[in-house]
């Protein structure tokens, strides 16, 4: 009898133990599907939540479609009912990044950096947008500056950063940034040509070629290093290499305002005037912000078609 009442015992125990177990599942289960559901507010109607659902089909069918216009507003409800959702912010900042509002995007993009937990993947895309917006301020230096601080050894970054710098005119600057990717890829070849483009800018135009060449001899078609190769060339009297690495580079990248601009500079020195002038008016068309950099080429060239 003794033994039968210790299994009956035991038996309780086992079952006791079992509904403790299925009453945690069951709690475990309510918490992920009730406490971390993300909530508009508190609304027993459940008015706000049909209103999140149709902002964000609203905003996904529109995005996906390209409509940014009708995308835009859903997509803003969203960023305000759900703060922390790295998503939406992105969305945003991608809506407003192609409707053309680059101070919106910027904010967008500084969303995304204080609620994402790498928010290295905003790079360089913050950046870029305060450049569309107010050119190579203080605040777009500072924005590249904070990318490359997210993740120090990141060489992309660092490139960015020193590209940024050199556009600024902070040469010195722009030369540590480059070495310091150097340092960790010596393979590196944009901060090669970094380094490069500045040494023809001091004008050490045979280091600067000398680099360059070493990339194309890998890279025959990277326009930076055939843009370089084609100004060093041209300042030293070889007109002839210079055209063909510049027109080379067209070929590979006919937006390329800088290679227009060079090559531009061949023809007028070759007396092919109205070629000149049609690379000089290009970069207008490509980049009108840049007119002044050209406008002493273009009054040199006029009334030559």
């Amino acid at each position: 009898m003794a033994d039968v009442a210790e299994r009956r015992h035991h038996g309780a125990v086992l079952i006791a133990a079992a509904i403790r177990l299925v009453g945690g599942l069951l709690v475990l289960s309510l918490y992920g599907t009730v406490l971390l559901r993300p909530r508009v507010s508190a609304d027993p109607s459940g008015t706000a939540n049909t209103s999140a659902e149709r902002w964000l089909a609203e905003s996904r069918d529109a995005f996906e479609a390209a409509r940014y216009d009708a995308a835009l507003q859903p997509t803003i409800a969203l960023t305000r009912a759900f703060p922390n959702q790295q998503v939406y912010s992105e969305r945003l900042a991608l809506i407003f990044q192609h409707l053309g509002r680059a101070a919106e995007e910027a904010a967008a993009w500084e969303r995304v950096v204080t609620v994402s937990p790498t928010p290295v993947e905003a790079c360089p895309a913050l950046p870029d947008a305060y450049v569309r917006a107010a050119g190579f301020s203080n605040t777009a230096l500072d924005a590249f500056e904070r990318c490359a601080a997210f993740e120090p050894r990141n060489t992309d970054m660092l490139f960015n950063l020193a590209r940024a710098r050199e556009r600024a005119g902070r040469a010195d600057k722009a030369e540590g940034a480059y070495r310091e990717a150097l340092r960790i890829d010596s393979a590196n070849g944009d901060s090669q040509l970094g380094i490069a483009r500045l040494d023809l800018r001091a004008g050490r135009v045979d280091q600067a070629e000398r680099a360059a060449s070493a990339v194309l001899r890998s890279f025959p078609d990277d326009t930076d290093a055939l843009l370089i190769a084609g100004i060093s060339a041209q300042r030293s009297g070889r007109s002839g290499d210079a055209r063909r690495h510049l027109e080379r580079a067209l070929t590979v990248a006919e937006r390329y305002v800088d290679v227009h601009i060079a090559l531009g500079i061949v023809d007028f020195s070759e007396g092919h005037v109205a070629d000149a002038r049609r690379h000089f008016e290009r970069v207008v068309e490509l980049e009108p912000s840049r007119r002044a950099e050209v406008a002493v080429w273009l009054e040199r060239t006029k009334g030559s078609h």
